[in-house]
């Protein structure tokens, strides 16, 4: 298909500024011929049947909901948010916060902001930008604003809900005024989204006059339906595959995942979420310890089910938390872990690198079933970054998972998911998952633009999909691949394919650095600065920068960039990071960090 942005550009005029110029490139981008069609006769249906509002006085109307999300939940909230407010008569305008140009917030009235945390305390990707507006110098007063945030976090980090409280501090800081107390969520969300959402609608409907403007719902079509985390779709197991070799420290494998392409659509850089089913054995071995019958009937979110089925499809017992090991300590378990319980830094530690399954193995106690069911938390999805590109496999989606298996505390733990996903689903067997967007981790839009990939370990993923999608839209672009992991003979995944991209003239350049390899342990970040000379020409003629992996790897790379505009560009420290933060400004530093 013809690039969207050239069939643009051939209309001399049009009614569109820049941003919703780029947003409606955005989403036309990848779409076929059949879906265009559909997509435009849809346009034409909106623009015919527009919603009436009369002049009355409304305080209310104008309330934009912001989201600004890492893995998909914010996301999700917020449109809920949008959907049950748009059924009370309101019109919010739902924006993600990489669309949201910050400067807006002057002409703001009433902004719901829901937004999660992602690594030490950082907001998400798509808001840098809201962030440094407001930490700015320039940052506006904000006394027409009236605004309410939802946080999303996790309590066993440290930074818990960082974001949301910088934010919230932030706003305040400019004259802001808060509708609500700020609302910091832990990994078991969903009901305080349900007690924050009725409650800042019926704060909304309060501001609205006795004579407020009556709205006429704009008229739609059959709802389509949406595939997310509440509603995942069913894709069938084609292939699992080893590709790391049997003497690798790490098993990691491929999976091909069967979708329907006119239901499931994704871009490269996207991510699917799935949910998985527990480890019988485990189960089986939390029954005996707590010495509870496994068909004991027991509720779970108004549903009622075994207590097995409980443990094997809904509850979370690999990734403990800290608030489990606290209800447990207050089953009068042994007294060591009441004073563990206490201290949030050791209680973090001891969390780390445990499972619930140490909780009645190592300090006993007397709980029921409900109790415990009472007690967990509900499982959940865990996020893969798609290593596919549905340009070239329409109706597949491929994944790239590392099995967590490790020993420590006299026992054998393997992962929940790595763990069903690697050795307990067989070809053919169903699995509940959904599309997570990721707008913060994309191609460029111009074919000829050259892209530096930066991965460790099942960090490569992406680029799988990324040299695919160049490769099928016959994208000129010069490609680079630089990746790290243990041994080159191990753990180089997905050799053959780089190797075929080389030959064929589509992987210009490949970088690679293997820790174990050798005397000197080398990474990524490492093999940078040692290239530093042809990466900052990449850059100075407008490449596009990609990471993708783990914290500690995503700061190391930061650290050589910023040396290498230093010792390549003359620059000093503070100009050195300006540079890097501009490439960030331009959309040409994008990371996907976990």
């Amino acid at each position: 298909m013809e690039n969207s942005a050239k069939t643009l550009a051939g209309f001399p005029s049009h009614p569109l500024d820049g941003l919703q110029l780029t947003r409606l490139q955005q989403a036309v981008e990848g779409l076929n011929s059949q879906q265009l069609n559909w997509a435009s006769g849809y346009l034409a249906g909106l623009g015919a049947v527009q919603p009436s509002v009369s002049k009355a006085a409304n305080e209310a109307s104008g309330v934009t909901i912001l989201y600004a999300t890492q893995g998909g939940n914010a996301r999700s909230v917020a449109e809920t948010l949008a959907e049950n407010a748009t059924a009370r008569g309101l019109a919010p305008r739902l924006v993600s916060a990489d669309s949201y140009r910050p400067r807006e917030l002057v002409r703001e009235r009433l902004l719901l902001v829901v937004i999660s945390t992602q690594g030490e305390g950082e907001p998400p990707e798509s808001a840098h930008e809201l962030f440094k507006y407001l930490q700015g110098k320039r940052a506006p007063r904000l006394e027409q604003l009236k605004y309410a945030i939802f946080g999303l976090g996790d309590s066993s980090y440290e930074q818990f809900c960082q974001a949301s409280r910088e934010l919230d501090e932030l706003l305040n800081g400019q004259g802001a005024q808060a509708l609500l107390e700020r609302v910091d969520a832990d990994v078991d969300f969903q009901q305080s989204s349900s007690s924050w959402q009725g409650e800042i609608l019926q704060t909304l409907e309060k501001l609205q006059p006795s004579d407020q403007a009556t709205i006429i719902p704009l008229q739609r079509g059959p709802a389509t339906v949406r595939h997310d985390r509440n509603n995942p779709f069913q894709a069938e197991l084609l292939e699992r595959r080893r590709i790391t070799t049997s003497d690798a420290v790490c098993n990691v494998q491929h999976l091909t995942l069967e979708i329907d392409p006119q239901v499931i659509s994704y871009r490269p850089g996207d991510a699917l979420g799935l949910f998985f089913r527990n480890d019988p054995a485990l189960v089986d071995e939390i029954l005996s310890l707590t010495r509870l019958a496994a068909e004991t009937p027991v509720g779970l979110n108004g549903e009622s089910l075994t207590l097995a089925e409980a443990l094997r499809e809904r509850l979370e017992l690999t990734q403990l938390h800290p608030n489990v090991v606290k209800a447990w300590a207050a089953l009068d378990a042994a007294a060591d872990l009441t004073t563990l319980s206490q201290d949030n830094e050791q209680l973090r530690a001891f969390v780390s690198d445990r499972q619930f399954i140490d909780l009645p193995q190592q300090h006993p106690a007397e709980v029921d079933a409900q109790g415990l069911v009472e007690l967990l938390h509900t499982q959940q999805p865990r996020l893969y970054s798609i290593a596919s590109s549905q340009a070239a496999y329409a109706d597949e989606i491929h994944l790239t998972v590392a099995a967590l298996h490790y020993r420590g505390h006299g026992r054998d733990y393997l992962g929940g998911a790595s763990g069903y996903l690697t050795q307990r689903i067989a070809e053919g067997d169903p699995l509940a998952a959904y599309v997570v967007e990721n707008p913060c981790f994309k191609l460029p839009q111009g074919a000829d633009t050259p892209i530096i990939m930066v991965g460790a370990g099942t960090g490569i993923a992406p680029y799988r999909a990324f040299l695919q999608e160049r490769e099928a839209s016959g994208a000129a672009g010069e490609n680079w691949l630089v990746f790290g992991n243990r041994h080159f003979h191990r753990d180089f995944l997905y050799q053959t394919d780089w190797l075929s991209y080389r030959r064929a003239g589509l992987l210009d350049r490949i970088s690679l650095a293997f820790s174990r390899d050798g005397g000197e342990r080398s990474y990524v970040q490492a093999r940078l600065y040692e290239e530093r000379a042809e990466l900052y020409r990449w850059l100075q003629e407008g490449a596009h920068l990609y990471i993708c992996g783990g914290v500690e790897m995503a700061h190391g790379v930061h650290q050589s960039l910023l040396a290498v505009a230093q010792d390549q560009g003359g620059l000093k420290e503070e100009a050195a990071v300006e540079y890097i933060e501009s490439l960030r400004q331009q959309g040409r530093y994008q990371r996907d960090v976990y």
